[in-house]
């Protein structure tokens, strides 16, 4: 492992790199549309990625969660791969604590964090993606404590789009099949509009207890933008997503778990943009209805979910001064046979700053946050950043604070007969999560070649919000559950004292309080674009230490067993390589995770120390419009978990074809 990072780290520095290649995609000031502001992603004073769409295209990815898997600094805890389900974690985070965002507005659902990624559009409606991490509750509220991910689509920008029809094919292995379709159109100088569909399947491949890991997923989004004059304009989406897939060991550890899933997502956006005489005025709403259809057993009850989720935002931008002021509200509901029938609203106010002083750039913003279960919170955050020459220098500090979804809350709490061991149980007496963060950073960048980022940060949360495996006795939720088994309970001279039937289950609960330390590295280099040939690439190392002491961060004691945070790598490598020949490109990407052992026999899974999965694609360019791919996924056929019983893709064999017009 370290002698493949020496080897990508020294062809990265020893590369000659000439003054007058300055061109490059990846590393050009970009402005961010989730900065409320108009700042490019140096100017934040945060460690910020952005991805566009021509390094998307370019690079062949068969969902979302498969392209950000090659970004340094994020790790996805996948079930299943092929956008099926995961969960995405920033900075040794539990994956509810990363906010994601469509044209900036939350996506994540008040049912679960694991619906976070399923974000209705195609790739092709992706103008780009936006990666900030770190704390950054003081701007967009609750659960964005790791960080945010705000994916931007072209609709909703101010950008003139061209004219385009696009299509991809593709056929692979276990009767693999996938197809994306997507036209844009400029029906005038004022409106242009986007339909476009996705549908990727396949029977899967076995799994080690019998089943197949199937997968039938599909997408339609109809998007527009009218500029009804030169001050007023209205942009709209309507989108349908639904995904249905084996479950089996997604959620549970249980010997009973046969599950499978169906997800059905409806989403409905709307935004105002009024310009006036000194500054803007945004106003914007989305509304999302999340069906959800658990199957645990066939011979169990099924779980069905329903809900719904309002957001509104009304924000003004003062450009003069780079200030912006707004007001979010969301209402949540639910209804549910397991978890019952409940309605939240929550409420928050923030104001954002951006002073330039010299080579100094200074971003104070400030929020407060108001819901029944957690009362009123403050989340106040300071960003800095020296600019001099190639070199930045940034620091951030701030309070973020995350509440419990509906699972978490009530999960099971409704169940109808006797809970099997080893299930969840939501705890509604849970309070908010509420953490401290600070940061440091050193960047430096070498005429737009070479871009080198370090971030070194520090959490103090408390409250955390987790799955802690509780015995039967000790859980204060009134369901039937099993008796478990007789368990002698005997002091330091080896006499009896006490005894229990006894279970297990996770309940969920607010762990008094958590220390992460942690540090990030990333390069992202060019080292040729010449004469229609292109090689760059990056790498990424993130270390994660945590502890319930202070004193317990560098070591391995006093470990607190959670659901949660047992799936979290402490130490993650990543690399990508493209090769852009003019007629065929090779993109090479892979990463490396080292975690704690796991096993459990009742399921006879296990999850290894560490493992390392590699991929590699190429595109044969036929003419300008259409062109070849073929595909080796995970070509090593390493067999590997991020979740105990929830088995990732082996060796995949996928070929396909694209037509742009």
């Amino acid at each position: 492992m370290k002698n493949i990072l020496f080897l990508f780290s020294f062809l990265v520095l020893t590369t000659p790199i000439k003054s007058q290649d300055l061109d490059t995609i990846t590393l050009e000031k970009i402005v961010l549309y989730g900065s409320f502001l108009e700042l490019d992603e140096l100017n934040t004073g945060k460690n910020v990625t952005v991805i566009k769409a021509s390094d998307i295209k370019q690079k062949n990815f068969n969902s979302l969660d498969e392209l950000l898997q090659t970004i340094p600094s994020i790790e996805l805890q996948s079930r299943g791969g092929f956008g099926n389900q995961s969960d995405l974690i920033l900075r040794g985070t539990t994956f509810n604590q990363t906010l994601v965002l469509l044209d900036g507005i939350r996506v994540n659902d008040p049912l679960t964090g694991h619906f976070s990624m399923y974000i209705p559009i195609t790739i092709y409606d992706i103008e780009q993606i936006e990666i900030i991490r770190g704390s950054s509750s003081s701007i967009y509220g609750p659960d964005a404590v790791g960080g945010i991910i705000n994916v931007v689509t072209k609709t909703f920008t101010d950008k003139k789009q061209k004219d385009k029809m696009s299509y991809s094919g593709k056929l692979g292995q276990n009767n693999f099949f996938s197809g994306q379709a997507f036209l844009g159109v400029n029906f005038n100088k004022k409106i242009y509009s986007s339909i476009s569909t996705g549908l990727i399947k396949s029977d899967g491949q076995e799994l080690q207890n019998g089943g197949f890991s199937f997968f039938d997923n599909r997408s339609l989004s109809i998007s527009s933008k009218y500029d009804i004059n030169d001050k007023l304009s209205w942009y709209m989406r309507v989108s349908l997503d639904k995904r249905f897939f084996n479950s089996q060991y997604y959620y549970t550890r249980s010997s009973y778990d046969k599950s499978n899933e169906l997800v059905s997502k409806q989403w409905y956006q709307t935004k105002l943009k009024y310009v006036l005489r000194k500054g803007t005025l945004f106003l914007n709403h989305s509304f999302q209805e999340t069906e959800d259809k658990y199957v645990f057993n066939p011979l169990f009850p099924s779980y069905e979910n329903k809900t719904k989720l309002n957001n509104g935002r009304l924000n003004y931008v003062l450009s003069k001064i780079d200030l912006t002021a707004g007001f979010d509200y969301q209402n949540r509901k639910i209804e549910s046979v397991d978890r019952g029938n409940h309605n939240d609203n929550y409420y928050g106010a923030f104001v954002v700053y951006n002073k330039n002083i010299k080579r100094f750039i200074v971003n104070p913003s400030l929020r407060i946050d108001y819901n029944s279960s957690y009362s009123f919170q403050l989340s106040p955050q300071f960003n800095i950043s020296y600019h001099h020459n190639n070199i930045i220098l940034r620091t951030a500090m701030g309070k973020s604070i995350r509440s419990a979804d509906f699972t978490e809350r009530f999960y099971n709490n409704n169940y109808s007969g006797m809970l099997s061991e080893g299930r969840n149980i939501g705890n509604p007496d849970l309070n908010a999560e509420s953490s401290l963060n600070f940061e440091f950073g050193f960047d430096f960048r070498k005429e737009n070649k070479l871009h080198f980022k370090n971030t070194i940060f520090y959490r103090h949360s408390t409250n955390l919000i987790d799955w802690v495996l509780t015995e039967n006795y000790n859980i204060p939720i009134d369901i039937e559950m099993v008796d478990g088994y007789y368990e002698l309970v005997q002091d330091e001279n080896g006499n009896v004292v006490d005894s229990n039937w006894t279970s297990n289950y996770f309940f969920a609960q607010n762990i008094s309080e958590l220390y992460t330390l942690g540090f990030e590295s990333e390069a992202w280099f060019l080292i040729l674009d010449k004469n229609k040939t292109k090689i760059n690439g990056s790498l990424g190392y993130t270390k994660i230490l945590t502890g319930i002491n202070k004193d317990d961060l560098f070591s391995s004691e006093n470990r607190l067993f959670s659901k949660y945070l047992a799936n979290n790598s402490g130490d993650k490598f990543n690399y990508s390589l493209m090769l852009d020949f003019p007629t065929i490109s090779f993109f090479l990407n892979g990463y490396w995770k080292k975690r704690d052992f796991d096993e459990d026999l009742m399921i006879n899974h296990v999850i290894n120390e560490s493992y390392f999965v590699n991929n590699v694609k190429a595109k044969f360019s036929v003419n300008s419009n259409a062109n070849f791919t073929f595909e080796v996924l995970n070509f090593l056929n390493v067999d590997y978990a991020d979740i105990l019983g929830a088995s990732m893709p082996k060796r995949w064999f996928i070929i396909g074809t694209e037509i742009n017009l």
